[in-house]
């Protein structure tokens, strides 16, 4: 509620009597239309009391009496009129000599005005003045659509506006909505809630053509307060803007009326309308239906109480008899009170026995943790171990099968050289006797040619020899191509070599070659497969987890569903590792997780029923904290490098997998360096690195259980990932890794082809070396025949020779068969050779490879061995962890059920405890050796006494109380009722007999202030003239005299000419204008129907009036120019915008 204008009073300045009322306001609530209910407690009191005090008498009733004369009494207060008009002409002219600035108000005036489609603009904005604005321009520029627009943003009416029947005839032609906006000043210490509004108040009104409207009321920052119209009017009623006033908001219409064509009588509404006199007389007349319907109440409610009185006399007679029997009540009380308290007892052992079990479960709950605390710890251990030793026996299993197939090539090469080797030694052995046999001849003729020369040389005396001699040289030159032809046929046997051991090198190749392009098409597949599957999300688990999940689902019996498969739970942020984090958590991500044992064998049977097998963890929702279990933050670690939705699943990753104190570093130096180098790192378990020569392969480094350092490699994963990452970036990943296969495959390709090569050029080499060898014999051939030449010679020389030279063609023949023996035994010499080296060579390489599978055999048989037993005892730890979990799960069902119990009885308890204390506020001891029963047993015979005895009462002596107490109640509450409404009555009238008085003051000398500042205005244009008030006849008129020099009271105002009185009645306006209490004054073509001097007279008064009424806005608008009007800076002229062309009349209703 705004404050209330405190009226001046004679004490301000020495006058006395009250001189200066700006307007009149009531402090009750601004809606007369609501009547003041009055309580009709009273009415329903039984029996119907009469009217009046207790002691008979009837109140005044003011209702009898007319309410008029009663407020106006008599008129008196008016007797002296004239001396009132002159004591405010005194005040008046004071305040006119006193200098006095017009400073605009801190708050309460408007700022600007917005319309958007309203009326026929389509936007129009005005900015104001603090002070005095005029608003000109043409017609159908929007001069009236600013005071239309300020009437109805602020919550007026369309009808009060006189231009208009509904809002939505206000809406531009062609628009479906309309919107207005207001800013209202609101700075100072006296502005409205301005922590929240700030220094302005922005009123929004929308409404459109269906019907619809709403406010919206705003800060200074656009931030919306309220939507409410009441908030609005609150607003309104704090700066007392009347905007439903005409007489504060005077349209053109209500101008119109007022200056040209109003009566008395009309002049008088406007009169008590615009001081707000006829608002308060409203308000008096509610107080007074008021106090009526509370006397019209008191009627007829003495006998009421006097009724009540006689009825609470005899129920306390009734009761004084009763408590005589007060000893045995007594005793069944203490009886009453001890059997209340008795089952408190009672009940407090069980709550104190629940408690006991209560902690025992806590124990328990302990224990069990601790267990599976064990349990997991254990069975991690075993987890490790077990994945550690299939690793290695995988590893292990893998170097087996390359030396499997070497040696069975080896074997084969042995056995095919075996074959061989044999054949050449019976060769050898063969050539051998041969040989034997040729030298044996050679000698035999050796010794018959040497008796043959020595018989020729004594018969042709030298010659002979000398031709011998000859062909001696010829056999040594012979001989020496012999040696090269033979030297060279052994060379024959190291190209050979050279070209075995090539196709060697091809034949091992082959094998890689095969499986790098067996690894190409797995990897191509696995590609189709991923771009097959990219929108499925479980490509990577068992063709039936679909089904599996979907029976899951679908399954009601579960206490918990169960979580998994794992990987689908789990995202990867680095593709990178990928392959090493797939590897290393093996079955894990395709396992289930519940948290309890019944869980566990429903989803068994599931399994079987869709046919998808996987394992099942038993784990349970509790948190881990790892913040203090995890290395450096400078590393990163699996845990890291996922991003995990559940935390069940985290917590089965963290127990079974340790992926909080797994380190993940792509380089082994590194990792090396980190793990091994220096003292052990705190909180770190293993560390995985990537192998960057084979893709997906990888090395996992860790501490042995001897404590040493332990690097073992980590094969790559030939699958889909099960876990979560960004399919497109996994199939870019394995077109890359295809793509490296297709490099590795290019590279071995290339080296086979390098291998191809070196085997054709060592044949290359061997066609060499045998025309070499052919053109070697050809030589050898012709030194033979250079000797068989010189022999032939011989024999012709010295025919008598004949038996010579048949002994040296024996002997020839003989060496030949030699030479070609030798030549074959050596060939076989070397091929054995060969062959034998080449066989110790190949038993040597098989000694090895069958000593190296030995070991691995014996390895493997270890490995397995070790991890057939670790992965027994890995399932012997998961199902003492399963136990465990189970065993935590059942001692938390425990404690539920021991906590169920003891909130049970701990609330039955507090029931008996509280009903116990409805009986007894105090705790009773219990007699020794008393029980429920026996306690029981004396109260129901000494009730049944009691009854007897109260029979003859007919009641009992609580209901006698009882009754009693409420009859004795009801006669004193309603005396005190009567009392207070009697009390109000009484105050409402003394308030509205002040009231009244107030009113009347009011109406004197607001009357007064308005005829003297109408005499005031009228000099102003030498004109002389009154303001007459007819109270009784509600009647007000003006009296004007344009000659100041004749005598008479003056003219009424229908003699006056069109200028005179528009200018009369202007004065009349200021003089009304000047005991409103409105910070802000609105009229409408005020001029209309002036002359220029009338005009410019009205102007000048106009502005000197505005000045003299400090901190009041005004918004006056003409149709006239201001050219000819001197304005100070205190004065804002707005001109508008000429209209549209082609705009149209607005079409009003009517």
């Amino acid at each position: 509620m705004a404050p209330q204008k405190r009226a001046r009073t004679a004490g301000d300045d020495g006058e006395s009597e009250v001189v200066e009322v700006e307007s009149a306001r009531s402090s009750l609530r601004h809606d007369t239309r609501k009547k003041v209910r009055v309580s009709d407690t009273l009415t329903n009191s039984t029996p119907r009391m009469l009217g009046g005090k207790e002691d008979g008498t009837q109140p005044s009733n003011l209702g009898g009496e007319d309410y008029e004369r009663r407020r106006d009494a008599g008129f008196q207060d008016l007797a002296d009129e004239d001396g009132d008009t002159q004591q405010a002409t005194q005040i008046l002219q004071e305040r006119n000599q006193r200098s006095m600035e017009n400073m605009p108000a801190d708050n309460g005036i408007i700022e600007s005005v917005t319309c958007v489609n309203f009326m026929c603009h389509s936007k129009l904005h005005v900015s104001f003045g603090p002070l005095i604005n005029f608003i000109i321009g043409h017609n159908g520029s929007g001069k009236s659509a600013v005071l239309t627009a300020i009437t109805l943003c602020l919550g007026g009416k369309a009808s009060s506006t006189n231009r208009g029947q509904s809002l939505k005839s206000f809406i531009k032609e062609g628009q479906e909505t309309a919107s207005l906006v207001i800013r209202i000043k609101n700075t100072g210490h006296s502005g409205y809630q301005q922590e929240v509004y700030g220094d302005s108040i922005v009123v929004e009104r929308h409404f459109s053509r269906s019907g619809a409207s709403n406010f919206k009321v705003k800060s200074a920052s656009g931030r919306v307060i309220s939507t409410k119209k009441s908030d609005l009017e609150e607003i309104c009623d704090y700066f007392a803007l009347q905007i439903d006033n005409p007489m504060n908001v005077l349209t053109q219409d209500m101008a119109r009326q007022f200056l040209n064509n109003s009566t008395p009588s009309d002049k008088y509404k406007f009169f008590v309308k615009g001081v707000q006199l006829e608002q308060l007389d409203r308000d008096y007349q509610l107080l007074e239906e008021t106090i009526d319907q509370i006397e019209h109440k008191l009627d007829g409610r003495g006998d009421d109480i006097k009724a009540l009185k006689e009825l609470a006399r005899k129920a306390r007679q009734k009761l004084d008899m009763s408590d005589r029997h007060e000893t045995m009540r007594e005793r069944i009380r203490n009886y009453e009170h001890q059997m209340a308290w008795v089952q408190v007892d009672q009940q407090e052992k069980a709550v104190e026995q629940c408690n006991v079990n209560l902690l025992q479960a806590d124990q328990e709950i302990e224990a069990a943790e601790a267990r599976a605390n064990t349990a997991t710890d254990a069975y991690a251990d075993s987890d490790r171990k077990s994945e550690e030793a299939k690793a290695a026996m995988s590893a292990l299993l893998n170097s087996k099968f390359p030396l499997e197939e070497t040696r069975k090539q080896k074997k084969e090469e042995f056995a095919s050289n075996r074959v061989e080797l044999v054949g050449t030694q019976t060769e050898q052995r063969q050539i051998r006797d041969y040989l034997k046999d040729t030298e044996s001849r050679i000698e035999k003729t050796l010794e018959n040619i040497e008796q043959e020369r020595q018989r020729l040389e004594s018969v042709d005396g030298g010659a002979h020899l000398r031709k011998i001699a000859e062909i001696e040289e010829a056999k040594s030159r012979a001989g020496e191509k012999k040696e090269q032809h033979d030297q060279h046929r052994r060379n024959a046997g190291r190209l050979e070599d050279s070209r075995n051991a090539a196709e060697t090198d091809v034949r091992s190749i082959n094998e890689p070659l095969e499986q790098k392009k067996r690894e190409i098409k797995h990897c191509s597949d696995l590609l189709q497969n991923m771009i097959r599957d990219r929108g499925q999300s479980h490509g990577g688990f068992h063709q039936n987890t679909p089904r599996l999940l979907r029976a899951i689902e679908q399954e009601g019996g579960f206490r918990d569903k169960p979580i998994g498969p794992i990987g689908s739970h789990v995202r990867l942020l680095n593709l990178d590792w990928s392959s090493v984090l797939e590897r290393s958590f093996g079955a894990t991500l395709e396992s289930y997780v519940v948290t309890n044992k019944q869980d566990q064998n429903l989803l068994s049977n599931l399994m079987r029923r869709t046919d998808c097998g996987a394992p099942i963890l038993i784990g349970n929702n509790q948190p881990i904290d790892t913040s203090q279990h995890e290395p450096d933050p400078r590393f990163v670690t699996t845990m890291r490098v996922l991003q995990i939705e559940n935390d069940l699943v985290r917590r089965q990753l963290i127990i079974n997998q340790g992926i909080e104190q797994t380190l993940l570093i792509e380089h082994l130096e590194e990792g090396n360096a980190t793990m091994f180098d220096g003292a052990r790192l705190r909180n770190v378990k293993q560390c995985f690195c990537i192998n960057p020569n084979k893709r997906g392969w990888g090395y996992r480094l860790a501490y042995n259980r001897s404590g040493e350092p332990s690097v073992s490699p980590i094969r790559a994963i030939q699958s889909v990932p099960r876990m979560r990452t960004d399919i497109e970036a996994q199939i870019s990943l394995q077109r890359e890794t295809l793509n490296n296969l297709k490099s590795e495959l290019s590279e071995l390709e290339d080296r086979q082809r390098t291998l191809k090569e070196n085997i054709r050029r060592c044949e290359q080499a061997i066609n060499t070396h045998k025309r070499q060898q052919s053109e070697l014999l050809v030589a050898l051939q012709r030194a033979d025949h250079l000797v068989d030449r010189l022999h032939d010679e011989l024999e012709q020389e010295s025919p008598q020779a004949g038996r010579l030279d048949a002994l040296r063609a024996s002997l020839k023949e003989a060496e030949v068969e030699k030479a070609t023996r030798e030549g074959s035994y050596g060939d076989a010499v070397v091929q054995k050779d060969k062959l034998n080296g080449f066989s110790k060579d190949m038993l040597k390489q098989l000694r090895s490879i069958e000593a190296a599978l030995a070991d691995i055999d014996a390895n493997v048989s270890k490995a397995e061995g070790k991890a057939t037993k670790l992965s027994q005892r890995r399932l012997v730890a998961l199902e003492e962890k399963n136990a465990a979990m189970e065993s935590i799960e059942t001692a938390k069902q425990d404690k539920a059920e021991a906590q169920n119990k003891r909130q049970g009885e701990s609330e039955r308890l507090a029931d008996w405890t509280s009903k116990a204390r409805e009986v007894v506020r105090e705790r009773v001891p219990v007699d020794a050796g008393e029980t429920a029963e026996s306690l029981d047993k004396k109260l129901a015979k000494l009730t049944n006494d009691l009854k007897r005895y109260e029979k003859e009462l007919g009641d009992s002596r609580d209901v006698i109380a009882s009754k009693a107490a409420q009859t004795h109640k009801a006669w004193q509450t309603a005396e005190k009722q009567v009392e207070d409404l009697q009390s109000l009555a009484e105050r409402l009238k003394g308030a509205l007999i002040d009231r009244m008085e107030r009113w009347r003051k009011f109406r004197r000398y607001i009357s007064a202030k308005a005829r003297a500042q109408f005499t005031y205005l009228l000099s102003e244009r030498s004109f002389r003239g009154a303001l007459k008030t007819d109270h009784k006849r509600r009647l007000l008129d003006l009296q004007v005299e344009p000659d100041e020099t004749r005598t008479g009271r003056g003219r009424q105002t229908k003699t006056l000419s069109g200028g005179e009185k528009s200018f009369s009645t202007i004065c009349l306006l200021l003089s009304l204008w000047e005991a409103m209490g409105s910070p802000i004054r609105c009229l409408d073509e005020f001029d209309v129907f002036m002359d220029n001097v009338n005009r410019d007279v009205s102007m000048k008064m106009m502005i000197v009036a505005a000045r003299r009424s400090v901190g009041r806005q005004y918004i006056l608008i003409t149709p006239q120019s201001m050219g000819n009007v001197d304005v100070g800076d205190d004065v804002k002229i707005i001109k508008l915008s000429d209209p549209e062309r082609g705009q149209t009349a607005l079409p009003f209703a009517g």
